[in-house]
């Protein structure tokens, strides 16, 4: 059957040369463009399908049928992203050394150990009879691209490969290794390195969990009371269980406008995804429109549907990271003579056993043994020695039935239908805000969290004594849900969603409130605000940590005569971290600078290292709690964490002159020239321009100055191992009008 396809004209703009390097250039890219007009005979459809491109490229796909809706939407992500979902699909299988050699070997170690591939095809099979045909035909859409385009994208050439023929598991495969790391388990990693290093009390004084006063999601408005999960009990509990380990190793905003408040009368939904940068983005923008279906949204390159970001023509949804606790860590112990046997109530039972080959560019193959025993696969430690940690996860517990929500979702017609669409979901745990055109908003926390003993969420349990095992999972009708709230609106930022009140565990690890402050106050200080109106808030950037910074700076003693003109910049300050001042850069630096030194005190110098030099989201997530800690330690004069002899003041004066000496060396002597965007900057590096770096000036995008910090709406987090270069950021903004 024929697929026409028509284009509006996308903006081409200069393509920059690399010099360096003959063996790609601007003509190779340029042949590499897929056909975007015009017909094209494809095999496998079931009638004339129309894809009608505007003029930013986005595919509008038209089609008699979902079957074929659902060929075309892999057809025409495979022409745009073919390179994407190959990437993914590599290193979620644990192949990602076949294309770039050693450097990825760890790596695929690690994800042949978690064994989304088997997983992936396990939830394929669970699932019905409509969604196998829509992976099915998603898979065939894909396949017809690469059967029938005369040349691939320049990555294949540069990579010495060919694409294997898509699968229907492989988008399943893409989701997981997606989310697998948005999970809470290496922080518990974190925290177990942090508790043998210093010891339970002192790490239940680091780990503190949600503060009291910082806002909560549920009911709208209201602030968590208390108490703080200092986790000091399970801690000690824990501790007896890690001496068998002999050293193994180991963001987004949303809000939803009842109708009442609005212009129009009618509910108003916005929000954007904070996610790392990508090269290019997580998500896909396209429409696609059946008679089953009409939506429009993003979806993940090398997955059918919309499952986080959508909306047809009578409901609208988007998601934020609810920060659940739904992956457990447990410590095995394993037969010394006969490692395919583990310890479970005083007695052996026999693990699963894997041979694996790892294939290495330009190296031998390496084999690999996988573990598994009854809580999931052996991540860490060693069986063949005695011990081991097991990764249970919902997302890889069992096959699901969850993909056929992907569907259901399409065919919502009211915030009821979408509610009940999202009953069988697993992972990610969301937050889903959604509003309909009946008039209804609402929130709900979709997704599985397991029913089990809270000393699972702070330490590796043990797993051969049968009183940490799951429950369950919290019912379906009992996670927090909230449809038109009286308060009128409704504002997630993966800050808490509820308050101590609510009956079941959910985490201890969740986004302090400081976006959500800001944007609930901007959200409520519009006059009956219109879909436009909403960028005030998508724009919103003063920082809340750093107003409560500047309340000291007044007790400062400068050390220098630089840092008494930092001061007096700060002190005027509004904490507004605008990319043309160079206030936010002195303020994020003496911030670095007062945190190493404080953690350097609490955890000696290997521990506070590694925290300079974050390597995973475990341990960003505890900066980025401590940061907040230390402000309101500074606000009431809480000296717990200093050196002897030492107060906040003297402490900041430290801090500030070690930020102005950083600053100097990178910037000059002129601190009018400290811009922020000088530093803050957003760096798009492509897949494989660390493999070719001399083609890396053609591959990676161009810097992007940017606003904001990691604790403003407008987001533009860092990590600590290089100072202001952006990590994360908005990779998609919306706003949803039903009216």
């Amino acid at each position: 059957m024929m697929c026409e396809i028509t284009h509006a004209g996308i903006p081409v703009s200069k393509q920059r040369e690399s010099p360096e390097s003959d063996m790609i250039g601007l003509e190779e890219i340029k042949a590499a463009v897929p056909q975007l007009d015009g017909k094209v005979n494809l095999p496998g459809l079931e009638a004339p399908v129309e894809v009608y491109r505007d003029r930013y490229g986005i595919p509008h796909i038209r089609a008699a049928s979902e079957s074929d809706a659902f060929f075309a939407q892999g057809f025409v992500t495979a022409q745009d992203q073919l390179w994407h979902m190959e990437y993914d699909r590599l290193r979620g299988s644990g192949r990602w050394a076949e294309v770039v050699g050693p450097s990825a070997l760890e790596q695929d170690k690690m994800m042949r150990k978690f064994r989304l591939e088997a997983s992936a095809r396990a939830d394929y099979q669970a699932g019905g009879e409509r969604t196998q045909r829509m992976m099915d035909r998603y898979a065939e859409g894909v396949n017809a691209f690469i059967e029938t385009c005369p040349v691939l994208p320049v990555e294949y050439q540069l990579a010495g490969m060919s694409p294997e023929p898509w699968q229907p598991w492989d988008g399943l495969v893409i989701y997981k290794v997606r989310h697998i790391f948005m999970g809470v388990f290496e922080s518990k990693v974190w925290r177990t390195k942090v508790a043998q290093e210093v010891g339970p009390e002192k790490t239940a004084q680091l780990f503190p969990g949600y503060a009291a006063g910082q806002l909560q999601i549920l009911p709208p408005g209201t602030s968590y009371e208390g108490p703080i999960a200092d986790g000091l009990e399970e801690l000690s509990r824990g501790m007896a269980a890690l001496a068998v380990l002999n050293g193994s190793d180991g963001g987004s905003n949303s809000w939803a406008l009842s109708g009442s408040r609005t212009a129009t009368g009618m509910p108003l939904l916005a929000g954007d995804s904070h996610r790392a940068l990508d090269t290019p983005t997580v998500y896909y923008q396209n429409h696609l429109s059946c008679p089953e279906f009409d939506v429009v949204g993003l979806s993940f390159p090398g997955m059918p549907a919309f499952p986080h970001f959508g909306h047809n023509p009578w409901v609208a949804w988007c998601v934020t990271h609810l920060g659940a606790d739904y992956q457990d860590l447990y410590v095995e112990n394993f037969k010394k003579d006969d490692s395919g046997y583990y310890k479970y109530k005083d007695q052996w039972r026999r693990a699963e056993v894997y041979q694996e080959t790892i294939k290495v560019k330009g190296g031998d193959d390496v084999p690999i043994k996988v573990w598994v025993t009854q809580h999931g696969p052996v991540i860490s430690g060693n069986p063949e020695q005695g011990s081991g940690i097991a990764f249970r996860y919902t997302a890889t517990d069992e096959g699901s039935v969850w993909p056929d929500g992907l569907w259901e979702m399409l065919l919502a017609k009211n915030s009821e239908e979408l509610i009940e669409a999202s009953r069988e979901w697993v992972d990610p745990c969301n937050n889903l805000v959604f509003v309909d055109t009946d008039g209804n908003f609402g929130h709900l926390c979709r997704g599985q969290v397991p029913i089990r003993s809270k000393d699972n969420g702070w330490l590796p349990a043990p797993g051969w004594d049968g009183d940490h095992e799951w429950q369950g999972y919290i019912p379906f009708e009992d996670m927090p849900k909230a449809v038109n709230p009286e308060e009128g609106y409704i504002v997630t930022c993966n800050n808490r969603p509820v308050g101590n009140d609510y009956p079941y565990y959910i985490s201890t690890d969740f986004t302090p409130g400081f976006r959500a402050q800001r944007v609930t106050k901007r959200l409520l200080s519009l006059d009956r605000p219109t879909a436009a109106d909403m960028a005030i808030v998508h724009g919103e950037r003063v920082s809340v940590p750093a107003q409560s910074y500047l309340g000291i700076m007044a007790r400062v003693e400068p050390r220098d005569k630089a840092s008494a003109l930092a001061k007096k910049k700060l002190l005027t300050w509004d904490g507004q971290m605008d990319a043309a001042r160079v206030e936010p850069t002195i303020y994020s630096a003496l911030r670095d600078s007062l945190l190493h030194k404080v953690l350097k005190h609490n955890l000696g110098d290997e521990l506070s290292g590694m925290a300079r030099n974050p390597d995973g989201r475990g341990l960003s997530q505890f900066l980025a709690r401590f940061k907040v800690m230390m402000a309101s330690m500074i606000a009431r004069d809480d000296r717990t964490f200093l050196p002897p002899g030492k107060d906040w003041p003297e402490m900041v004066a430290d801090g500030l002159a070690d930020a102005v000496a950083t600053l100097k060396q990178r910037l000059g002597d002129d601190l009018e020239e400290w811009r922020w965007d000088k530093l803050h900057q957003a760096r798009p590096t492509h897949t494989l321009s660390a493999v070719f770096p001399e083609l890396a000036d053609l591959l990676n995008p161009p810097p992007i100055p940017m606003n904001g910090d990691g604790d403003t709406p407008l987001a533009g987090s860092y990590s600590t191992a290089n100072f202001a270069t952006v990590t994360s950021l908005s990779v998609a903004r919306y706003v949803y009008d039903p009216s």
